[in-house]
């Protein structure tokens, strides 16, 4: 997975994820739940995480993504993550996320449909794939092919650590 930056979208695009935050569930226990939050979206920068238990390239990267997501400071997360499920239930995709630990929110399985104009502009060219977007719904990076997922998080690190990113 290569991220890349990709051709920009219309200049008057806004973040697209916002138009979704009321499908949005997270995992509590043992079950998904609506996903509440103020703070959501207030980082910098949202990587919209197309991927599916089902896929053996998404199990192996997803661990990699949850130990650089839990890595941020708390306070002032410098990107945040959705997940778009790719898989084929609503089980499956509830299996993934506790196998996985993953604790940020995803599209409801039921609303994936809804959503398609994030997997319209935002998905690449299968999976796992993250897309980067700024607040603008700008894609500014995105993964391309299969790729180590600790390389795909190293671009990631580098491109939010360059000097006109870095918080103040």
């Amino acid at each position: 997975m290569l991220l890349t930056p990709p051709m920009a979208r219309p200049a008057e695009t806004k973040n697209a994820v916002a138009a979704h935050t009321q499908d949005l569930v997270k995992l509590e226990g043992d079950k998904l739940v609506p996903f509440k939050s103020a703070e959501f979206l207030k980082a910098p920068y949202t990587v919209i995480y197309f991927s599916a238990g089902w896929c053996p390239d998404c199990r192996r990267f997803s661990p990699a993504l949850v130990e650089a997501y839990g890595k941020q400071s708390k306070d002032r997360p410098r990107f945040e993550v959705v997940l778009f499920s790719m898989d084929k239930t609503a089980e499956g995709m509830l299996k993934f996320m506790k196998a996985e630990n993953m604790n940020w929110p995803a599209i409801a399985f039921d609303k994936v449909g809804a959503a398609e104009d994030l997997k319209k502009y935002y998905s690449g060219h299968g999976i796992p794939c993250l897309s980067v977007i700024d607040p603008e719904g700008k894609l500014v990076l995105q993964s391309q092919s299969d790729q180590d997922a600790l390389e795909v998080l190293k671009q990631l690190k580098d491109f939010l650590d360059r000097p006109e990113l870095k918080p103040r």
